[in-house]
C-alpha cells in the first residue's frame, strides 16, 4: 500500500482518514490501520472520522435496546433478559481506540431496517456535533521536496481506456459506445473549487423554501443539486445543517416562521442520505447481494428477478439507453447519459420500469447509475415499507403535466399535451413500448383514458 510507504518517508506523526461505504473500502481501512498500528516496519498514530454523514457514527446508540426504544418511542417495549443497559456505554463507539471510529457491519447490527424510524433514532440520539475550524496555515505542509516528481493525474479518458478495450461485455451486455457517449459528456461538465459549492449553499437555503422539489424537471433551483459536492467531500452534511440553521434562526428574528420551516426538508435530506449509508456500514458485503436484506412489505413473498438472457440483455440495453419507448424514462435516461444527473422523482420512475416491470437485477441498474451519475453515489436497496411501483406515464401527468421536461429530451412531434404521455397514440413510427403502456398507469388515470380518450386535460402547452 502506497499510505504507509509515504507515511515512513515523511516520518509522519498521524494519518487520519474518513471512513466511506462499500465492502472494499471497508476492508481498505481496516487492512491499513493494521499495518499503520501493529504490522507495518513504519507505526504511526491512527486517526478515523465519518465526515460523509450528518450524525456520528460514535454519537448512535450501541444497545439493541435503546435502537428500538427510540425508532418506536410510543411501542412498549419487551423487557431485557439481560437487566438493565450500562447508560454509559449506550452511545459508546466499539472500536479499539477513542481516536477511531467503528464502522463495522455488527456496529450497526441492531439499526432500524425502515428509514423513518432510523431517522427517530438519529435525532433523539445524535445531534449534529459542531463543525470543526478550518487549519491554520501554520498546520498546512509547505516543504514538498522530493514529491514533486509523482507524474501525472490520469484524464477521464485515460482511466475508462482499459473498459472500452476490454472483450468482456460492458455491465454484462452494454456497447462500446454507450459508455463513450457518458465519457464524452462527463468531460464537458465544468469544474468548481470549494468556495463556488459553499456559495452556492449559502445562496439555495435562501431560496430552498419555493423550490418545487416534486417536479420532473428541477432545474431553475428546484433542487440543491448539493450532492456531487456532499459526495466528494467538498461540503459536509453538518455545514448544510449549519448553514439552514442560522438562516432558520434569522428567519425567525425577522417574523418569518413559516418560511423558516419551510427550508427544513434541506436537513431531512441529510437524515435520510445518511440512513442509506449507515444502511450500507450495517450490510456489510450482503448489500450486494440480490436480496441484501429480507424485504419489508410482504417478506414472505419471493422477488422475481429474471436472469440475463439475450432477450433480457436487449431490454436492459434498451432501458440504459433511454429506447424504451416509454417517455419519461427515456428522457430520463438521455437527461443522465447527458449531465450526470437527474432528479430523484425521475429516478425512482427509471428503477421502477427496472426492477418492477422487466424484473431485472437490481445491481445491473445501480452499476449504471454508478457509471452514469457525477455524484457516482447509488443509495442501493433499502427498508422500504411499500412495494412502490411506479406508473410512469400517471407520474409525467402529475410531476411534468405540459410534457416540457420530456420534449425537453425527447422528440415529440405532436402540439399536443397529450402526445407527451401517449406518443405512440399520435404517431405511428414510435418505438414500441417496452411494456404494455397501460401497465404506467394508475387505475384512476386508466379509467379516465377509457371513458374519455384522454389522460391529460390540456391539449396546448400554453393553455393553462
Amino acid at each position: 500500500m502506497i499510505i504507509p510507504q509515504l507515511a515512513k518517508e515523511l516520518q509522519v506523526k498521524e494519518v487520519a482518514w474518513s471512513e466511506v461505504p462499500g465492502y472494499y473500502e471497508y476492508n481498505q481501512s481496516e487492512k491499513l490501520k493494521r499495518i499503520l498500528q501493529f504490522d507495518g516496519t513504519y507505526r504511526c498514530h491512527v486517526f478515523t472520522t465519518c465526515s460523509l454523514t450528518l450524525a456520528h457514527p460514535d454519537d448512535l446508540p450501541n444497545d439493541p435496546i435503546l435502537w428500538q426504544k427510540l425508532a418506536r418511542p410510543n411501542e412498549k417495549q419487551k423487557k431485557s433478559k439481560c437487566g438493565k443497559s450500562n447508560k454509559n456505554d449506550m452511545n459508546r463507539s466499539s472500536g479499539a481506540s477513542p481516536h477511531i471510529i467503528d464502522v463495522s457491519p455488527s456496529r450497526f447490527q441492531s439499526m432500524p431496517v425502515i428509514m423513518g424510524d432510523f431517522r427517530r433514532v438519529a435525532r433523539a440520539s445524535a445531534l449534529p456535533r459542531q463543525l470543526f475550524e478550518y487549519p491554520s496555515s501554520e498546520r498546512i505542509a509547505k516543504d514538498f521536496t522530493g514529491l514533486d516528481d509523482l507524474g501525472e493525474v490520469p484524464s477521464l479518458d485515460e482511466l475508462i481506456k482499459p473498459l472500452l478495450e476490454t472483450s468482456f461485455a460492458i455491465i454484462g451486455c452494454l456497447p462500446a459506445h454507450l459508455v463513450e457517449r457518458i465519457i464524452q459528456s462527463a468531460n464537458k461538465i465544468p469544474q468548481h473549487k470549494e468556495h463556488h459549492f459553499m456559495q452556492h449553499l449559502k445562496d439555495f437555503v435562501s431560496y430552498a423554501s419555493r423550490a418545487d422539489r416534486n417536479l420532473c424537471d428541477v432545474s431553475n433551483n428546484n433542487s440543491s443539486r448539493l450532492s456531487l459536492p456532499l459526495a466528494l467531500g467538498i461540503l459536509s452534511p453538518r455545514q448544510v445543517y449549519r448553514c439552514v440553521r442560522d438562516e432558520q434562526m434569522q428567519l425567525e428574528q425577522d417574523g418569518n416562521g413559516n418560511t423558516a420551516r419551510d427550508i427544513n426538508w434541506l436537513i431531512s435530506h441529510m437524515e435520510m442520505r445518511d440512513y442509506f449509508i449507515f444502511n450500507h456500514f450495517r450490510q456489510g458485503k450482503s448489500a450486494y447481494y440480490l436480496h441484501p436484506t429480507q424485504p419489508v412489505h410482504k417478506p414472505n413473498i419471493p422477488r422475481e428477478w429474471l436472469p440475463l438472457s439475450e432477450d433480457n440483455k436487449k431490454r436492459f440495453t434498451r432501458w440504459a439507453s433511454g429506447e424504451t419507448g416509454l417517455p419519461l424514462v427515456d428522457a430520463g435516461m438521455k437527461e443522465l447519459i447527458t449531465t450526470g444527473y437527474t432528479s430523484n422523482r425521475v429516478r425512482q420512475n427509471m428503477a421502477s420500469v427496472l426492477t418492477k416491470d422487466l424484473k431485472l437485477d437490481w445491481r445491473l441498474g445501480a452499476e449504471w447509475y454508478q457509471l452514469c451519475l457525477e455524484d457516482h453515489c447509488v443509495a442501493g436497496v433499502g427498508g422500504d415499507p411499500k412495494n412502490r411501483h411506479f406508473r410512469t406515464t400517471s407520474q409525467s401527468y402529475r410531476y411534468d403535466p405540459k410534457g416540457s421536461y420530456i420534449r425537453k429530451w425527447v422528440t415529440i412531434r405532436s402540439d399536443d399535451v397529450e402526445a407527451s404521455l401517449r406518443p405512440w397514440a399520435f404517431e405511428n413510427d414510435w418505438q414500441e413500448p417496452i411494456v404494455d403502456p397501460e401497465t404506467q398507469l394508475t387505475y384512476q388515470d386508466k379509467e379516465k383514458l377509457h371513458c374519455t380518450g384522454r389522460i391529460s386535460v390540456i391539449k396546448c402547452n400554453d393553455e393553462v
